[in-house]
């Protein structure tokens, strides 16, 4: 009976700290906000650094930022790779996203098309409309994961969802160009699979 006891007044007591934590730790990150917008860099590395040392995904994204743009360090690609693929690996879209195009153009790691492709995949499939146009990209030119037309289509309508302005005229107008390319029972295919899309993340 003292041993179920003392475990159960440690998980209560974990419970207890973990709750008392979350709302520190969103005041330590919005503090980091606040002092990387103010281009105080070394402030905001300090601090986003000892939150993703501690597992907080947000907070490894940003030292990814950090280190991709030399914001307070010296720029350092490799550095910048390991902390996106922390924040990925916690299915950060942005990092997903980020980490994707380090791979596609060989940033900081070695040039994987395949990598790179499953990683815009997982972002596109949180709805991240910039990882979803480069995704589109790589359906249609067969670069990384095999050549889908349909798919390609698929991709760039979602992802004209997402973008504005003349991002979102530049998904269209590459729209118009496969569209041309599909024949008719291919472009319903394509249409079905948007709409299952769309209804799978509204469910």
């Amino acid at each position: 009976m003292r041993l179920v006891s003392k475990l159960t007044t440690i998980r209560l007591l974990t419970a207890l700290a973990l709750l008392c934590a979350g709302p520190a730790l969103a005041q330590d990150f919005a503090a980091g906000m606040t002092a990387h917008l103010d281009k105080r860099y070394g402030e905001s590395r300090r601090v986003f650094g000892s939150l993703a040392d501690a597992g907080n995904v947000r907070a490894q994204f940003m030292m990814g930022t950090i280190f991709e743009q030399g914001l307070g360090v010296h720029k350092d690609l490799s550095a910048a790779a390991r902390w996106y693929r922390a924040a990925a690996d916690g299915g950060n879209a942005s990092a997903q996203y980020n980490l994707g195009v380090f791979y596609q153009f060989g940033k900081g790691v070695g040039k994987d098309s395949a990598v790179a492709a499953k990683l815009l995949r997982q972002a596109a499939e949180q709805g991240h409309g910039r990882a979803q146009n480069n995704l589109s990209t790589f359906y249609f030119t067969g670069v990384g994961v095999p050549q889908d037309l349909v798919e390609a289509w698929k991709w760039l309508t979602l992802s004209a969802d997402r973008l504005k302005g003349q991002a979102r005229e530049l998904v269209l107008g590459n729209r118009r160009v496969i569209e041309g390319k599909l024949k008719p029972e291919e472009l319903a295919d394509a249409k079905r699979r948007v709409a299952a899309w769309r209804k799978k993340r509204a469910g």
